[in-house]
């Protein structure tokens, strides 16, 4: 019997990688209680997950489905996309290894755990108040002589509306309106020199900036200390921007929306990432 997997990485690990040093991630987070910068330094299995992040009460191929299997494929998917597009530029990418790339963007803000968290919550409320609210339902019960609101008799029955609630994920992630759009924007990899300086990586990875349907929309995802992965779809902002100022911008925006921790290979971070940790 295959082990369940309890351990659920919302950034997968093939994307810390490349911030490891010697094997082990540099975290740094502000500790609020000293009221200091503060580093942990694990491997990259230590860093983004919750336990039992997606995990389903009950589903025929395991409760670990969505892990395991629904973002075990995105991951391995956009993990080779990702190869490709360091290796050759956004250009050498067929459509299958762009789409697979985007899914895999939208798959980091889709299983952030406020993101699960509120599917379970709220998801699971208003399929409640729903089917509570459905008269032809109310009414088949009442032939039936059932008593209590048709939820509570569904999770009597054994089924689970957190899970159906919680699967809904896939959507997040198989969203054709935004992966159409996101496909079809102007893709770069921008690379920085030695003097440029190097990039950070949230524990939010996937900065984006503006609606996706906004002309001056742009999508960023630092792939390595020198590489970054850019979509836009007016380019001329890209165009007129320096590797070295795109790096402090882009690296203010992933400090300033991480969760807790930002990981660095350059120490000279240490100098700035207060600020905006702190707040």
């Amino acid at each position: 019997m295959q082990q369940k997997s309890r351990e659920h990485h919302f950034v997968p690990k093939f994307l810390l990688k490349p911030w490891t040093t010697d094997g082990e991630l540099n975290g740094f987070w502000w500790d609020e209680k000293r009221r200091q910068l503060s580093c942990k330094r694990k491997g990259t299995q230590a860093f983004c997950f919750e336990i039992d992040l997606l995990t389903l009460a009950h589903h025929e191929e395991g409760q670990d489905v969505l892990e395991r299997k629904f973002f075990g494929d995105v991951d391995t998917n956009g993990a080779l996309a990702r190869d490709r597009l360091l290796i050759d530029g956004p250009g050498s990418l067929n459509h299958d290894e762009r789409c697979a790339f985007a899914k895999l963007l939208l798959s980091l803000e889709a299983r952030r755990p406020d993101i699960v968290c509120r599917l379970r919550d709220d998801g699971t409320r208003h399929l409640a108040e729903a089917i509570d609210g459905d008269t032809d339902i109310q009414r088949e019960m009442e032939k039936q002589g059932l008593s209590g609101t048709p939820s509570e008799f569904l999770k009597e029955q054994g089924f689970s509306l957190e899970d159906r609630a919680l699967s809904n994920i896939q959507m997040l992630v198989d969203n054709p309106r935004v992966a159409s759009r996101l496909i079809n924007m102007r893709w770069r990899v921008i690379r920085l020199d030695p003097h440029d300086g190097t990039l950070v990586l949230a524990d939010r990875p996937l900065v984006r900036l503006n609606g996706y349907e906004q002309p001056d929309a742009a999508w960023f995802l630092p792939l390595n200390p020198r590489s970054a992965f850019c979509a836009v779809n007016d380019p001329r902002g890209l165009d007129s921007t320096t590797p070295q100022r795109f790096a402090k911008q882009l690296n203010i925006a992933s400090a300033g929306q991480a969760e807790k921790f930002v990981f660095c290979v350059d120490h000279t971070h240490k100098q700035w990432l207060p600020k905006y940790l702190a707040t």
